[in-house]
Order: C-alpha cells, then structure tokens, then sequence
C-alpha cells in the first residue's frame, strides 16, 4: 500500500509503510504530518498509521525527503541518494544567457542541441534532437533567403524566407516540448525525483529552463543534495 504525505498546502509521495518508518526515523517525516493511503478519503496524522509499528533504530543515511514537489521551493534541501545514470551538462544558465547574447543567439542555438542530445543519452527513442536540428536548418535557410532576396529586391520580404521562419519557431517549439516530456518521464521513472517542468516556463525559456534543471541534477548527482525544485 501507498502513501501520501501533506504538508501544509504540499503533497508528497508515494512512499510504502517501511518509507514512512523510515523517514519518520529520519526525522524527515512528523509523527503530526498527515497521511492517507490510496484507499482513504481523509487525512490522518501519521502516528495513526504508524502507530505502535515500531521504526528503524538504524535508518540508512541519505533518504529521499519530498523529492521536487509542487511548492517545495520553501522546504530545505535534503539528502537524496542518486541512481547511477548519466550526469546532465553543469553549465549555469546565466552563463548560457551572457554567451548567447555575446554571439548574438548563436550560443543558444548551440547549447540547445548540446541540450537535446544529452537527453538522447538517458531516453534514446527522443526525437527532441531531430526536431531542433530541423528547425535550425529551416532558420538557416530563412536567413540565406532573406539575405539573397534582400540585396535583389531592396530589403523586400520574401513570403517563402518566412515560410521557413515559421515552420523554424513550429519546429522548435515542437521540440522543446518533446524534450520536456523526455525529460519528465525519465525522472520520474527511471531516477525518481518527481521532476514537474512548467510549460509557461518551457515555451518561453527553455533552453535556460532546462539548464537549471540541468545543473541541479548534476549537483545532486556529485554531492548527493538534491536542491527543492523551484
């Protein structure tokens, strides 16, 4: 049987009964938390279903406490043992800004391939990575009809430049989004962390989005503290 755990306006889980002695061993979990199972409708404190069961004398170090759930932001870090896997490029996100904007945008198209193909590592059926090349190419053919047909036409718009323009930032999109579904399948199957990527924060800022989720699961993966998820 499951178990969820509520915390104020937070919810985590679900962990089975020996999670729930252990964590309460831990001191990550209160005896006054609330508690319900899959098969209750309210919420009990969690000394009713731990009641005299007795916890863990000697719990194993290093448990995982409300692994990134919604509104965590305000809950401490906390010790989370990592599953071996891949370790997501460590870059920080205000350094992928500061280069793009160096290399007028550039960098960014780079850094979100660098992005894509990572995650082909850890689910190789993605196709985020066909999908951003293809809209990459389609920029790039954008530009190039611009710049012919601009030099003949004196700076006229070419309806097939935007043509491409469109089907580029369609692409894109596309594949961003296909990278974020990649991304919150594995984490929370595979290496469980209960990852939630908002799709606001994704369509408008993604590559950077990404990154610092990138470097959180990478900080989690050298020291083994996992950061709440903001």
């Amino acid at each position: 049987m499951k178990y969820h755990i509520r915390r104020g306006v937070n919810e985590y889980g679900p962990y089975t009964l020996a999670d729930l002695q252990r964590y309460v061993a831990q001191g990550n979990i209160a005896m006054t938390d609330l508690t319900r199972s899959e098969g209750m409708t309210d919420w009990v404190p969690v000394s009713q279903v731990i009641g005299n069961i007795p916890v863990p004398v000697s719990p194993p170090a290093g448990g995982v406490v409300y692994p990134g759930a919604p509104g965590a932001g305000a809950t401490p870090g906390y010790a989370a043992p990592s599953v071996a896997g891949p370790v997501p490029p460590d870059f920080h996100w205000a350094l992928v800004l500061l280069i793009g904007i160096v290399t007028c945008l550039l960098f960014l198209w780079v850094w979100l391939i660098v992005e894509a193909a990572w995650i082909r590592k850890i689910k190789p059926a993605s196709k985020g990575l066909l999908f951003v090349l293809l809209a990459l190419g389609c920029s790039l053919v954008s530009g190039f009809i611009g710049a012919v047909t601009g030099a003949m036409n004196q700076g006229q718009p070419n309806p097939v430049g935007s043509l491409f323009s469109l089907a580029a930032l369609v692409l894109v999109l596309v594949g961003v989004f296909t990278m974020r579904g990649d991304l919150e399948e594995y984490y929370n199957s595979t290496e469980n962390i209960n990852l939630r990527l908002s799709g606001v924060m994704t369509f408008f800022f993604a590559v950077f989005y990404f990154q610092y989720h990138f470097s959180r699961i990478a900080r989690w993966k050298k020291t083994g503290y996992l950061e709440p998820q903001q």
